[in-house]
């Protein structure tokens, strides 16, 4: 045998005994030094991990390693929690194990681990590659400290709303410890109870390695009551959730409307307003000092938080210093000022029947405020939102719910700053009573019914309307505002079940109001049951009757152009038939305004809610097309619609000369311009109003009222040609017109001819209900032989002037008397000797008599010095005298 040879055999009868030696101790079973190390979840070996141990937390994906030349087939290898770190396994240790570890697995994986049943701590986990896993087995080995047991939920320790020049405005909740992701479910924002969109904030955790502070990312800044719904989702990294609850918790975010930023070095606040000190490090310590007074102050961020938030509520008005521990904001200041909110009350005694009034002021103008009444158990019973006025001012009012002592607290929106009123006391009213003003109440189907409720000791009552035997059922809360002891109810019978149903005369006010019923549109006609109550209990009972409704009538009234403008409202057209300028008639002259006048009953609620073209039509129909044509047909939609509800009367206004027609069944608005027709003189119309077959006629083809007339031209006439006046004031000029009454007329005299001087003279008529006109003028300054020409014209619409010549004439006068002529004379000639007063006397007489008969005759002509019958008288005398003396 050759050296090698024999070397070679000595080492495979070394290794034989190797392998009989080794196969020895595996069939013996005792502990084998294979089992080295285990992996958590995934973890690198030996990195320890948290978990949250309920009874339904299981670890998973354990994995345990082994020595592989050192394995025997057969054996496991197991995991075991060592709960009290002897390196034995004890009964009630949780474990795991693997019972088809291969000679030549380096790592396997173990079934699931449950750890539900060990208490919060960290614990060792010990390994063994054993045939079995018996109480008393001994650890290959342990992994200290490798598994951490935490049940304990993440709380919450502060919750701050602050903007500052960083991270703009967002909501900063800092937690106690360390956080797994948040998602944007597992938070909600509501401001005054009223959720955020998810479009207005975006949430997240630091990204920093300060994973306990959680941002929200807000749009805009919120003010007012502002809370965080935290979510399920919200985890620390053991998976123990914030809460329990699906709906999550409610947390109330403090807010701070005031930043001191950092790298600010001074900034001002109202006293009472929250004021945030940012810093970019978390758990920093802050001290502020006061520069005029002792306050002192030490604190700190807190846990996970950069803001600090300084009430300035407590400290007094003034400057204040703030420093951060590291220095970012040395030197910084923040002046506290007084924003002076009060609020005052007008009278600190009330009844349940009166409101709480008063006066919101502050030293700044045009801020929202917040205004509410507080009961005594601090319940808001009524609130206002308002805004200061320019003088930051604003008068409030509030109603109390019933009797006890209120206060009035007002909050400045934005800095929240708040001030309360004084103690207002508020007894219970009088015992209330309400009424009917009358147990009847008669309405037409369709038109809006008038209940009147009459109240006593109160300001509010409920109505009732129908019951159950009707089929239609309303309950409606009313309101006395002006406090005069009743309330007017408006019931739109046309509209039974909807926003328009129902309104208060006046100042008055319609509350909350339900209505039973399956009808949507028009009630029937019938009896109605009213029930009138106050603090529940019925005081009155009364009748609603609902008549049949009817289509009565129409006419036709005709105004002057231009008029229509002015007609927008009832009162209008009864001022216009007062004044004579409308007109009832059956011509109307082609420019000039046509009112059609219909009554009928129950269209009332249809106007109210603009459904009244929906439910009628009117049509105006040419009757004398002309032989071979179509008639023409007109825009009714020209004309304008007012109402007078009350006496069941409506006007339909147009103008003849915006108004054109096409020759189709109905008219045809998308016509082209050559199609359309202007009103000609000459054309006769009819006019027919119909109620449509529908909510408001159960009649076929519905109910009509027709009326008609013929367009006129417009034309002036004079009553005289030539015109003939005399040379004297109030000469008339007269005339007639086929235009509208009321139409205004212009006058004007002009001379012409030779005439000299010259003159022009105007004057205005109106025409009258016959048609007529007239106007004076004054020619007393003009002579016998003048020239001149009249014109009439309109002041507005297409008449086209008249013409006539005129003349001035003799002016026809009256001479004096010859009594009062000789009783001159005669006192002339008796002055000389009184023997002759009865003779004169007699003969004053006779000439009496005798010059009695000329004196009747007018005469224009005149003789200077005495007249004739003077000369006459003074010559008969002087011979009677001269026979006496002879």
């Amino acid at each position: 045998m050759t050296r090698n040879k024999q070397i070679r055999a000595v080492l495979l009868a070394a290794l034989m005994v190797f392998s009989v030696f080794a196969g020895s101790i595996a069939f013996s079973g005792s502990a084998a030094a294979d089992g080295t190390s285990v992996d958590l979840n995934g973890t690198d070996t030996g990195a320890s991990v948290t978990v949250n141990a309920d009874d339904s937390t299981i670890l998973q994906d354990v994995t345990a390693s082994n020595d592989a030349f050192g394995s025997t087939d057969g054996d496991g290898l197991y995991v075991w929690v060592d709960a009290d770190k002897d390196g034995v396994y004890d009964s009630g240790e949780p474990s795991a194990m693997n019972s088809s570890v291969s000679y030549i697995d380096t790592d396997a994986a173990m079934e699931n681990l449950s750890v539900g049943s060990l208490d919060d701590g960290t614990y060792d986990l010990a390994v063994v590659e054993n045939a079995s896993l018996t109480v008393g087995t001994s650890a290959n080995n342990t992994s200290t400290g490798l598994l951490t047991i935490d049940t304990a939920a993440p709380k919450l320790l502060s919750a701050t709303e602050y903007e500052n020049s960083t991270e703009g405005a967002i909501i900063e909740l800092a937690f106690n410890e360390d956080l797994d992701t948040v998602e944007p479910d597992d938070i909600d924002v509501y401001v005054d109870d009223e959720a955020l969109e998810d479009s207005d904030y975006t949430t997240k955790i630091e990204s920093d390695g300060t994973n306990g502070r959680v941002v929200v990312d807000l749009a805009e800044f919120q003010t007012g009551d502002v809370v965080v719904n935290l979510g399920s989702g919200v985890t620390d990294d053991a998976g123990n959730a914030y809460t329990s609850s699906a709906e999550g918790s409610n947390e109330t975010v403090t807010v701070a409307s005031t930043t001191l930023d950092d790298g600010d070095m001074e900034i001002s606040a109202y006293k009472g307003e929250n004021v945030a000190f940012t810093n970019n490090t978390a758990a920093e310590e802050v001290e502020i000092s006061g520069v005029d007074s002792s306050y002192f102050f030490e604190g700190s961020t807190g846990t996970n938080s950069q803001v600090y938030v300084f009430n300035s509520e407590n400290v007094d008005l003034g400057e204040y210093n703030v420093t951060f521990n590291n220095g970012d904001t040395a030197n910084a200041s923040v002046i506290t000022r007084d924003l002076g909110l009060s609020v005052s009350v007008d009278e600190t005694e009330v009844t349940t029947n009166d409101d709480v009034t008063g006066e919101v002021s502050a030293n700044a103008g045009e801020r929202d405020v917040n205004v509410d009444l507080v009961n005594d158990d601090g319940d808001v019973v009524d609130s206002d939102d308002a805004t200061l006025n320019g003088q930051g001012v604003y008068a409030y009012t509030l109603t109390p719910d019933e009797a006890g002592n209120f206060t009035v607290e007002v909050t400045d929106t934005f800095s929240g700053v708040s001030a309360e009123s004084d103690s207002v006391a508020v007894s219970k009213a009088a015992d209330s009573s309400s009424d009917f003003a009358t147990s009847v109440t008669t309405e037409q189907v369709g038109d809006i019914a008038e209940i009147t409720v009459t109240l006593q000791g109160t300001s509010d009552a409920e109505v009732m309307i129908g019951g159950d035997s009707v089929g239609y059922t309303a309950n409606v809360n009313v309101t006395d505002e002006d406090d005069d002891g009743e309330v007017t109810l408006l019931f739109n019978s046309y509209d039974v079940d909807s926003s328009n149903t129902f309104e208060a005369e006046g100042d008055d006010t319609v509350g909350t109001y339900n209505v039973d019923t399956e009808v949507s549109t028009v009630l029937d006609a019938g009896d109605y049951d009213l029930e009138v109550s106050t603090g529940g209990d019925a005081d009155n009972v009364g009748t609603l009757v609902l008549e049949e409704r009817s289509t009565d009538s129409q006419a036709v009234w005709t105004a002057p152009t231009g008029d229509a403008a002015d007609l927008t409202e009832a009162a209008d057209v009864y001022s216009a038939i007062d004044s004579e300028t409308l007109t009832q008639t059956d011509s109307v002259a082609n420019g000039d305004v046509v009112v059609h006048q219909v009554v009928a009953t129950g269209l009332e609620g249809a106007y109210e809610t603009d459904m009244l073209t929906d439910e009628t039509n009117l049509s105006i129909e040419q009757t004398n097309p002309g032989p071979n044509r179509e008639p023409k047909v007109l825009n009714d939609s020209k004309a304008t619609i007012i109402a007078d509800s009350e006496n069941d009367t409506y006007f339909f206004v147009y103008d003849l000369s915006e108004i054109d027609g096409t020759r189709t069944e109905f008219y045809n608005a998308d016509a082209a311009d050559e199609d359309k027709l202007d009103v000609a003189d000459d054309d006769a119309f009819n006019a027919t109003f119909t109620v449509l077959e529908g909510d408001l006629s159960d009649v076929e083809d519905g109910e009509s009222v027709s009326a008609e007339y013929e367009v006129v031209a417009p034309e002036l006439g004079l009553d005289a040609d030539p015109v003939n006046v005399t040379a004297s004031a109030e000469q008339t000029v007269s005339g007639t017109a086929t235009v509208a009454p009321g139409t205004e007329l212009t006058l004007r005299v002009k001379s012409t001819g030779d005439t000299q001087p010259r003159f022009l003279k105007t004057g205005s008529a109106t025409v009258q209900a016959d048609g007529s006109y007239s106007a004076a003028f004054d020619f007393s300054e003009q002579k016998s032989g003048d020239e001149f020409t009249v014109t009439v014209s309109v002041d507005s619409g297409d008449a086209a002037d008249v013409k006539a010549d005129g003349n001035v004439g003799d002016v026809q006068t009256e001479t004096e008397t010859t009594e009062e002529t000789t009783e001159e004379t005669t006192t002339e000639e008796t002055t000389t000797e009184t023997t002759t007063e009865e003779t004169t006397t007699e003969e004053q007489t006779t000439t009496e008599e005798q010059t009695e008969e000329p004196a009747e005759t007018t005469t224009e002509s005149s003789t200077p010095g005495f007249g004739i019958a003077v000369a006459l008288v003074a010559l008969v005398a002087a011979a009677l005298l001269a026979v006496r003396r002879d």
